[in-house]
């Protein structure tokens, strides 16, 4: 080799493929047995209890955070008992810094470990933007944005020092289309997805992966319910919308179940996925916007 030529092999990073997986089997590669999991927002019926239990399904050990410890007690049960393995409940405001840094922490103390951060948080609010206050902007932005950050932050704390770890964001496919009354929501979840590539642009390098996420129209069981028998009109008017939604603009006609979109947040943070990188992947029956 010419001595003023570079190592190929490390140049394109061949030292480092992953050959051990050529003769796993797509089960083997989600396999998170022994990973350690933390999941945010999961005390309720939506998408962190369902991302919490698609984890724990796949072997890994999870941390289920919340607002209200009761939920997270009762969701942590459910998933121990289903899947035996370790879930540990953590009470948490995910709106207040300090106390997201803490509950990161106390999930890696009590699972031993923290392999994978799944940041779930939502507080936000729908209708006519110039008709928002300024406590419900701010609370979107908070809510549906800020503790995205916030929760990547703590996780970051403990990533890096180890050099490993994958940060899954949940953002949401209005953060690429336009949708009446939802504004500020929109653009929080346009934020999170520029986030999320920015993020993994920084700490790649340094052996974090940073992916996200983005659902559709999940249904959960108080949406089955307005849907099904509206009580007013604001319930009424929100059926009208979700139900154009689904006959214009989704492919597949239909609203989605949370664990749909966490099958994928599972895969992401499995070693199938581990050529992905800074990318938000749709779970949205194919919605598009023309």
């Amino acid at each position: 080799m010419n001595a003023q030529e570079p190592n190929w092999d490390t140049a394109m990073g061949m030292d480092r493929l992953p050959t051990h997986i050529i003769d796993k089997s797509v089960p083997e590669l989600l396999d998170l047995t022994g990973r350690k999991a933390v999941v945010t927002g999961a005390g309720g019926d939506g998408l962190g209890q369902a991302t919490a239990h698609r984890l724990a399904g796949c072997g890994a050990d999870v941390a289920l955070v919340g607002r209200t410890l009761e939920k997270v007690e009762r969701r942590a049960a459910e998933v121990e008992k289903k899947w035996g393995v370790q879930a540990v409940p953590i009470r948490a405001d995910l709106s207040d810094w300090d106390e997201v840094h803490r509950a990161v922490r106390e999930s890696k103390d009590a699972l031993g470990g923290l392999d994978i951060m799944v940041n779930n948080p939502v507080m936000s609010f729908a209708g006519a933007f110039e008709q928002h206050t300024k406590a419900e902007i701010d609370t979107t932005v908070l809510g549906s944005l800020t503790m995205v950050m916030y929760g990547a932050h703590a996780a970051l704390e403990h990533m890096v020092a180890q050099g490993h770890g994958r940060i899954i964001n949940i953002s949401a496919v209005g953060g690429r289309v336009q949708q009446k009354g939802l504004t500020t929501y929109c653009a929080c979840k346009a934020g999170v997805i520029g986030f999320t590539r920015n993020l993994a642009h920084e700490f790649a390098p340094r052996g974090i992966n940073v992916l996200g996420v983005a659902p559709g129209i999940m249904i959960k069981p108080d949406m089955r319910r307005y849907v099904t028998a509206p009580r007013d009109d604001r319930e009424r008017a929100a059926r009208t919308s979700i139900a154009t939604s689904l006959e214009r603009y989704v492919q597949l006609g239909r609203v989605g179940l949370p664990e749909e979109v966490a099958n994928m947040v599972a895969y992401l943070a499995s070693e199938a996925a581990d050529y992905m990188c800074g990318q938000t992947i749709d779970v949205a029956g194919g919605i598009w916007m023309g």
